[in-house]
């Protein structure tokens, strides 16, 4: 039996009906284009970054006083010494007494925390391992065993007592009112 419509084939209607096969073969069609066009893109901006480049070259040449200036201002804006340097020497001036104890005592406070911060990690973390290691000991029931606990414990207690001796310190120092 022949089809109704001449021009129309069963597996171009197959093909057109299924809406997950046209996609793939659009964009085969496309590739071939698509890759010749980004290598002429390409190329074209090589050409423009080679003549760029060159272009820049003769310049400095003719002008190299101001080639010579503009990369040491590129120098001092870029670089994260020299820009630090300058800033410190031309706005930091430029700041009240008042402004530069404030930032000071902001970057106190935050140096405070973070301290304290880690004194009460350190603290947790020793704790943590004490036990961890009491708890292992305690479970071994032999000599060496009650030795090594005896030790640990002794170790804790030693801690603690530094610790202690630590605060003491801190606060003899804080006394003369020097802030810790």
């Amino acid at each position: 039996m022949a089809s109704p419509d001449p021009g129309h084939t069963p597996a171009q209607g197959e093909e057109s009906a299924s809406p997950s096969s046209w996609p793939p073969r659009k964009l085969q069609s496309f590739t071939p284009g698509l890759w010749s066009q980004y290598k002429a893109y390409e190329d074209a901006v090589v050409e423009n970054i080679k003549g760029t480049i060159a272009d820049a070259l003769v310049l400095v040449r003719e002008h190299q006083a101001e080639a010579i200036g503009c990369a040491t201002v590129a120098g001092f804006i870029l670089f994260r010494g020299p820009r630090r340097f300058l800033y410190r020497n031309t706005f930091g001036r430029l700041k009240t007494e008042k402004d530069l104890l404030n930032d000071a005592e902001q970057s106190m406070m935050e140096y405070q925390t973070s301290i304290q911060n880690l004194k009460k990690e350190s603290k947790y973390t020793l704790d943590k391992v004490a036990i961890g290691l009491m708890d292992r000991l305690r479970t071994i029931p032999t000599r060496q065993s009650l030795e090594l606990r005896a030790e640990v414990a002794s170790m804790a207690s030693d801690l603690k007592n530094q610790r202690c001796a630590l605060q003491e310190r801190i606060n003899k120092i804080s006394e003369y009112g020097v802030r810790v």
